[in-house]
């Protein structure tokens, strides 16, 4: 005989004790506007710890909650929120609570938590008064806040940037969490801190704030995360639970991967590439097949996939100009073939083809077991490569242009002389005060251009429109959301 005893409901877990049934995930991929969809997120999985924490891209709450395709095209469960895609938090930016915790409740039986996005720095959060431009507005984020942790069924969270001081950064993050954030994740980065001004995250305020906050608290640490071993130094240097990349997720995905060997620490880009079409081909399209061809090939997973070529070959397209061209002039789209992905598999063809005739001439070095010895070399004075430091030894890193790695953005300074920024006539000086308009020109250098396709930020989401690439005529924007 059936019961009429409801179903017992699930209670809602707080602070350390949330944290622990998550699995107490030590890496996170961050919150990236359109570049953190769900074939990327399992993509990242696959090369980082089980216990990895995803978040989704960032969605505008008044929208999904008040326009169905909105909603369907930006989450489709079950594919997003599913047991592959887990833990997942639910990222939103809002001003206003009720559009919040409507939107919030759409997602909540599919992830483990939402999160307030209280760090994107862009104009158009400044116009829609979101992300970054609400730290001035203290009563509307408690309000966004409490909102959530007392009428949502799972937790609330939030991602901050640091103040101008450590002190009033902290008074800030002591705001959040009194308001009900179960999880604070801080980007060691100022709200000005964006583009060619990025800068370096600020470690020390970080730790700052997690040293006057009680241990019970839950704190992420955004910035500076570039390659593996950044992982480890941030979590010392801050003392934070856990450690969130973005741009250096973008680049190459393997980059918690605690595996020692190091073709798993930099896979090669025609792999890497080889696979993150294959998650797309079996574990994406088949779901959205019920929602038709139109509306499949606007899902976020579909049209998020010649940004994340563009990074993840970001080293290979200077040296390869005609896939630089090739790519740019790719889209997803109805063919003959009846393959969508048609496009993108011809670019990929031509990675490995290219790989396959660099390794042919120039083999790798190989230990006694056939596996590749590496990119570290004992530190010289002038020598090529990047220096890491490891256990207090300095290396020479050079790692091939063939493999996944960090990109390197320029200075303002280094980014002018280089020809890749110009500062219009008439423009004022910063010390006016006045506001220094910057143009982007890529010239004619090929380098250069596939750098300003590749511009984002390091947990910013700064925004390059209308990028032309010599020979192509066309334009990529590159988003990464703070």
């Amino acid at each position: 005989m059936a019961s009429n005893t409801p179903p017992k409901t699930k209670p809602k877990l707080t602070g350390r004790d949330f944290y622990n049934s998550l699995g107490s995930p030590k890496t996170i991929v961050a919150p990236m506007v359109e570049q953190s969809e769900l074939a990327w997120r399992l993509l990242s999985r696959r090369h980082s710890p089980s216990n990895t924490l995803c978040y989704t891209p960032m969605f505008h709450s008044r929208l999904f909650a008040t326009a169905p395709a909105y909603r369907s095209q930006s989450f489709y469960p079950p594919l997003d929120g599913s047991e592959p895609d887990r833990p997942l938090f639910v990222q939103f930016c809002s001003n206003t609570p009720e559009d919040l915790l409507t939107a919030a409740q759409h997602v909540a039986p599919h992830c483990d938590g939402v999160d307030l996005n209280l760090g994107c720095p862009q104009g158009i959060a400044r116009k829609g008064k979101y992300g970054a431009f609400l730290q001035e507005d203290w009563g509307l984020i408690r309000s966004l806040i409490s909102k959530l942790h007392k009428d949502l069924e799972v937790p609330v969270t939030a991602k901050i940037r640091i103040l101008e001081t450590k002190e009033h950064s902290l008074k800030y993050a002591r705001m959040v969490i009194d308001a009900g954030a179960q999880v604070l994740t801080v980007h060691g980065r100022t709200r000005d801190q964006k583009g060619h001004n990025t800068g370096m995250a600020d470690w020390d305020v970080i730790r700052y704030i997690r040293d006057n906050l009680p241990k019970e608290i839950v704190l992420f640490a955004n910035g500076n995360t570039l390659w593996h071993e950044d992982v480890q130094r941030c979590l010392d240097a801050t003392g934070a639970d856990g450690v969130m990349s973005a741009e250096g997720n973008l680049y190459n995905p393997a980059i918690f991967q605690s595996d020692k060997n190091w073709e798993k620490r930099f896979p090669r880009m025609d792999i890497l590439g080889r696979e993150y079409l294959d998650i797309v081909r079996t574990e994406v399209l088949p779901g959205l097949e019920e929602k038709g061809q139109k509306l499949l090939l606007q899902d976020p997973s579909i049209t998020a996939i010649k940004p994340h070529l563009f990074k993840l070959w970001h080293t290979l397209l200077p040296r390869h100009t005609n896939v630089r061209t090739l790519l740019a002039r790719s889209s997803a789209r109805a063919s003959e073939s009846g393959d969508v992905l048609e496009a993108y598999e011809a670019c990929l063809a031509e990675v490995e083809k290219i790989i396959k005739d660099e390794l042919s001439q120039n083999p790798e070095s190989v230990d006694e077991s056939g596996q590749w010895v590496g990119p570290d070399t004992p530190f010289e004075e002038g020598a090529e490569g990047i220096m890491i430091e490891i256990d207090g030894v300095n290396f020479n890193r050079l790692v091939p242009w063939y493999r996944c790695q960090p990109y390197y953005r320029p200075l303002p300074e280094e980014a002018i002389k280089k020809g890749a920024l110009k500062v219009r006539k008439g423009a004022q000086s910063q010390e006016t005060g006045e506001r220094k308009k910057q143009k982007i020109d890529t010239g004619t250098d090929t380098r250069l251009a596939t750098e300003k396709l590749e511009q984002s930020i390091e947990g910013g989401w700064d925004v390059v429109k209308g990028i032309e690439v010599p020979g192509t005529g066309t334009g990529v924007e590159g988003e990464v959301c703070g």
